[in-house]
């Protein structure tokens, strides 16, 4: 092996790294490989193996990201499961805040009593969420993705009560991205990663926005260590890294790392990114149907 090829270097302290965090202390590690494996199982509807997966992921961990609740919400309704399902749902709001992801298309337990308690409760759920997550951080986060959208990307469709004196502004828009960052960084630092349980649904999503525009760039590869130490311990979702990581490995390497977007089918790459994706804690490639020779990667499950 060439150790001087500059992408398996990369590949090589990146497996180091993730290994070295392995050694120290216990992280959600598990916890996705239970949830991949209920996915896989829910994909061949398998659905109470899928549900025994979900349930053994969930009782692994002392926090649980909402978007896993609703997948096994889904499957106790489809079951007719449906304390299970109120369970989940319960656990949805308190976690997220969010009501909307309840909703349901099943008539029938939107008939059953079950629903009818958790729709009558779900303002006091949601309540406890509110208590719980940090306001202050939110609204901090909401007016750096405003900057981030409206500001530098003209994303019309993004909105906010925030008055901006435009000649004040730096003629070179893209240049808030850095100020942005460092003002996210610093509250990183000092109040913790802006995580689900932290911030709630909505301005984790707006985090994340935030840290793809930022984390995909070279000159912040020396906070790559720190994040991917987030990502194992739960506080963000390893699917979240494929957007931003692709592009910082592309862009330095000019070789794709979770895609065949690069059009190489070879059963050496293919291996790699499937080799890339396991590492992360993803699906492996098994679980995407490729199109158009590569360019095309669909989820399966």
């Amino acid at each position: 092996m060439n150790l001087n090829n500059q992408p398996i270097k990369s590949i090589l302290i990146l497996f180091a790294v993730l290994l070295s965090f392995n050694s120290f202390s216990q992280g959600y590690e598990n916890y996705y490989r239970l949830c991949n494996e209920g996915d896989s199982l829910k994909y061949i509807d398998s659905n109470q193996s899928a549900l025994s997966k979900y349930k053994q992921a969930f009782n692994s961990v002392k926090y649980v990201h909402s978007k896993k609740y609703k997948k096994a919400y889904d499957i106790a309704i489809k079951m007719n499961l449906y304390e299970d399902a109120f369970l989940f749902g319960r656990m949805m709001l308190i976690n997220s805040g969010e009501l909307s992801l309840v909703h349901t298309r099943s008539i029938k337990f939107k008939s059953s009593k079950y629903y009818h308690y958790l729709k009558d409760s779900s303002d006091f759920y949601i309540e406890k969420c509110n208590k719980r997550i940090n306001h202050s951080y939110i609204k901090i986060i909401d007016s750096l993705f405003y900057i981030d959208q409206r500001i530098i990307r003209n994303n019309k469709f993004v909105t906010g009560k925030y008055m901006i004196d435009k000649s004040k502004l730096p003629k070179d828009l893209e240049s808030l991205d850095h100020s942005n960052w460092e003002l996210l960084y610093l509250l990183i630092d000092s109040l913790g990663f802006p995580t689900e349980e932290m911030v709630g649904t909505d301005a984790y999503k707006k985090a994340f926005v935030l840290l793809h525009h930022n984390l995909r760039f070279t000159e912040n590869e020396k906070y790559h260590k720190e994040f991917f130490e987030y990502n194992r311990l739960g506080y963000y979702l390893p699917e979240d890294n494929i957007a931003w990581y692709e592009q910082f490995y592309t862009r330095v390497y000019q070789k794709t790392f979770f895609t065949t977007f690069d059009g190489d089918l070879t059963p050496e790459n293919l291996k790699r990114i499937d080799n890339n994706l396991r590492m992360f804690y993803l699906k492996g490639i098994n679980s995407y149907q490729i199109k158009k020779n590569g360019r095309s990667m669909s989820p399966l499950w």
